[in-house]
């Protein structure tokens, strides 16, 4: 069952608000399964506090699950949200407990949303994945940037990076893809759409350096600094 996430936005209005207010800039970074997001990320990141002279933060899946270990979720349960995949076979054992233990993982859900709200309220911060551009959407300080490239580019990119046969890659790229499908119509109701980014990038035809500078010059338009 997906939340509603005008009502989410609406409660986290405050956070977006000091956002608003403090005019820092926040990017979320999704992505195909093998285009270059990490890297891209890295580079952006030495390039963002090269020019502004301010000091910039990456998001990944290990950055938020370092933020939320003091709340007492079960990383597990952490995994089961992230991994939307194996969700119907969770709510099927939890619902089985009765409807309170099947809210604990609507709570574990928005807790994950809340600290990746909060990633993006305090600025300054590059959101990979984990549905960063639908969370954050009401926050206006974000640039949003989507990574593509066609699947035989993105299985030889995973066979490449993690060593396997083309084979195996092909099947990552595929179950991955659909994971992460998953997980953002658990987030919205809806399957990903390309008009939550400002920016849609060829990994396969646009170099990681060029693709830094196309948000670079989208930056500086905006006057992030």
């Amino acid at each position: 069952m997906a939340i509603d996430i005008v009502q989410y936005l609406n409660e986290k209005q405050s956070e977006a608000g000091r956002a608003k207010k403090s005019g820092l800039p926040f990017i979320t970074i999704s992505r195909e399964t093998g285009c270059h997001s990490k890297m891209i990320a890295q580079l952006l990141q030495k390039e963002i506090q090269k020019l502004s002279n301010q000091k910039w933060r990456i998001v990944s899946k290990e950055t938020i699950f370092e933020a939320v270990k003091d709340l007492e979720i079960n990383p597990q349960q952490l995994n089961y949200v992230l991994d939307a995949a194996q969700k119907s076979h969770l709510e099927e054992i939890l619902m089985a407990f009765g409807e309170s233990r099947y809210k604990s993982y609507k709570a574990v859900r928005k807790t994950l949303m809340d600290t990746i709200g909060s990633f993006a309220a305090e600025g300054n911060n590059i959101i990979i994945g984990r549905a960063g551009a639908l969370i954050t959407a009401g926050i206006r300080a974000g640039i949003h940037i989507r990574l593509t490239a066609s699947r035989d580019w993105r299985t030889k990119s995973i066979s490449t990076q993690h060593g396997i046969s083309q084979d195996a890659a092909a099947l990552f790229v595929d179950e991955t893809d659909e994971k992460r499908r998953k997980l953002f119509k658990d987030f919205s109701g809806n399957d990903p759409d390309n008009s939550l980014f400002d920016l849609v990038i060829n990994n396969e035809r646009i170099s990681d350096e060029d693709a830094v500078q196309l948000i670079i010059k989208l930056m500086e338009q905006r006057k992030c600094w």
